[in-house]
């Protein structure tokens, strides 16, 4: 049998390990460095380029990292010792999400797709997500992962309920506002108001008042589909009021916002802080073993 000095190991171990965090966080610089115009025209923005050569290399370690991570899964107890485990858990989807684009991207140009400066930028711009594979080499970013676990019952709960209460205020909010004339524009030649009512403001609802002036004379800003809704809604859940001008309907469910809309929401971030304090607790309660021993 062939003995392994287990310094040699140490080293060799701590040497990949600091290798990986540096081209992760070279890849982030890179990301964010290649969006500057005047760098990326100095680079050239031609098949083959530093970026492109820089990221073929990065891929190279990138893939053989996450093979190598879901080959060992069978002997790592975090992984249930289940390789399938390991792909499913949130860090083991970044690790994937962070790998593929590069693939799915030279597959496309490979079946003759031509590649553009917007597609091209999408491709890259997922290499930004490499940053969350820090985890794999920093024990505090481990820990994330944990407390998502803690708490998935919970999120799963409340998170049923937050897309209950976006859905349906959005579908409220849309039958109220949506001939809201407070969120109307209308042409410039067309008055606000008028003394026989034929004023932009004076219709009931913008329908009315482009089947009096013509397509495209009155437009709805706001509310005017249930996408629209469920974007303000969303905006809205955040705490941000960006529109206030609402009618007696829209008012009331502001309200209900506000009682219970952003309470509900704010009960995932209450668990997440009360799970990553106990994963905390239980590792230095272990700690604390390992040193009696």
């Amino acid at each position: 049998h062939t003995h392994v000095n287990p310094h040699t190991f140490q080293c060799g171990s701590r040497f990949f390990r600091v290798f990986m965090m540096t081209l992760i966080v070279s890849n982030v610089i890179a990301v964010l460095v290649e969006t500057v115009p005047e760098i990326d025209r100095y680079v050239g923005n031609q098949p083959g380029n530093f970026f492109d050569s820089f990221e073929a290399v990065s891929i190279f370690f990138f893939t053989l990292e996450y093979g190598l991570r879901v080959f060992s899964a069978r002997k790592n107890l975090e992984a249930l010792y289940s390789p399938w485990v390991y792909c499913t858990t949130f860090f083991g989807i970044v690790d994937f999400l962070s790998t593929v684009p590069w693939y799915v991207e030279q597959i496309l140009l490979l079946s003759g797709m031509s590649e553009s400066n917007d597609t091209a930028t999408i491709f890259r711009v997922f290499r930004i997500f490499r940053i969350l594979q820090l985890e794999d080499f920093l024990v505090g970013f481990r820990k994330i992962d944990n407390v998502f676990r803690a708490s998935r019952d919970v999120l799963k709960a409340t998170g049923l309920m937050a897309v209950i209460i976006w859905v349906g205020c959005g579908a409220l909010f849309f039958i109220f506002e949506q001939s809201n004339p407070n969120f109307r524009e209308c042409d410039a030649s067309i008055p606000l108001r008028t003394k026989h009512d034929t004023g932009c403001y004076d219709f009931e609802s913008t329908a009315a008042c482009e089947a009096h002036y013509g397509d495209g004379m009155c437009v709805q800003s706001s509310f005017s589909s249930m996408p629209d809704s469920l974007y303000y809604v969303a905006v809205f859940l955040g705490g941000e009021w960006g529109l206030v001008d609402f009618t007696w309907g829209g008012r009331l469910v502001c309200l209900f916002l506000c009682i219970v809309g952003i309470a509900l929401y704010s009960i995932p971030v209450g668990t997440l802080f009360e799970s990553f304090g106990s994963v905390i607790g239980m590792d230095g309660e272990e700690d604390d073993e390992e040193d009696d021993d």
